[in-house]
């Protein structure tokens, strides 16, 4: 068994701060949707500024998907279309999803898995600010979407190595992989997530949902409960019922979010509510997020 980390945590940190950094465009889109004092001026000014974001976000506000008929030619009228939430998840999705579709064997993942899981994510986050009876912040969807992106650091500075030992002391001691990465690495993926999204300059509410994602008590903020209920949904949003292991994994989740639902003030039946709408939305417009 693992008893002490095997990996120089000042090593992990310094992966994570070393990851390519955000255009600043989207860093201060971050900041200014996360601001409840900013307004759609001063968001769509930002988007203009980028030309190749503008065009994106032209393109999206366009997009088949969403169902509407009347072509948008205006950048403010794209961020009008989209909503702010929606604008930051997707245009995030724009600048990190290339970086996210790699095989991860070690925590089971196959080639597009883990970036088909964060749309998941992101999409129930969404939901679930319009069914929580409590205000959630619009970056939940953002911090949702990048909230094992730690993974991708991981995998990216330690190569098959480290993560093939992860998966053997959690073979070998019985725990799940977040407690193996605590043992092994001394930190975990959403602490190197949650590092990415700090250097990144990202707002603190991103910063936290992405760290506590795999957290579940009732002292969460309601944009950590968010995010962490959205991540538990995404299992079940992409796998279908007939699969038995997930069915099995299934009963178990549904009794470790219950502080969760209890943050948000939901109930059981809007859990299963919240977990249809997003396949839902899923199945029609995962397209939209592909990078």
């Amino acid at each position: 068994m693992t008893t002490a980390p095997l990996v120089d945590q000042a090593d992990l940190l310094a992966a994570a701060e070393s990851v390519e950094p955000l255009p600043h465009t989207i860093a201060r889109l971050a900041t200014l949707v996360a601001d409840p004092d900013s307004d759609i001026r001063e968001i769509s000014e930002t988007v203009a500024l980028d030309v190749s974001l503008a065009a994106d976000v032209l393109r999206r506000a366009n997009s088949v998907a969403l169902g509407h008929r009347a072509n948008i030619t205006s950048v403010r009228d794209a961020v009008v279309r989209l909503g702010s939430s929606t604008l930051l998840s997707l245009t995030m999705a724009s600048r990190v999803g290339g970086r996210m579709l790699a095989a991860l064997p070690a925590y089971g993942l196959k080639p597009g898995a883990l970036w088909e899981r964060s749309v998941a994510a992101s999409i129930a986050a969404e939901v679930i600010r319009s069914r929580a009876r409590v205000p959630v912040p619009a970056e939940a969807g953002t911090a949702a979407l990048l909230h094992d992106f730690g993974m991708v650091v991981l995998a990216r500075h330690f190569g098959n190595q480290i993560l093939d030992m992860l998966a053997l002391a959690a073979a070998t001691d019985g725990l799940d992989l977040v407690e193996t990465e605590r043992r092994v690495l001394g930190l975990t993926h959403a602490d190197i997530g949650a590092a990415v999204a700090e250097a990144w300059g990202l707002p603190l509410t991103i910063v936290d949902g992405i760290r506590e994602h795999h957290e579940a008590h009732e002292d969460l903020s309601a944009v950590s409960a968010a995010v962490a209920l959205a991540c538990a949904m995404s299992h079940e949003i992409t796998t279908r019922d007939e699969d038995p292991e997930e069915l099995e994994s299934q009963v178990t989740r549904h009794h470790e979010v219950a502080p969760l639902l209890q943050v948000l003030q939901l109930d059981d039946r809007a859990y299963h509510e919240i977990v249809e709408t997003s396949r839902e939305r899923f199945d029609a417009v995962a397209d939209r997020y592909n990078a």
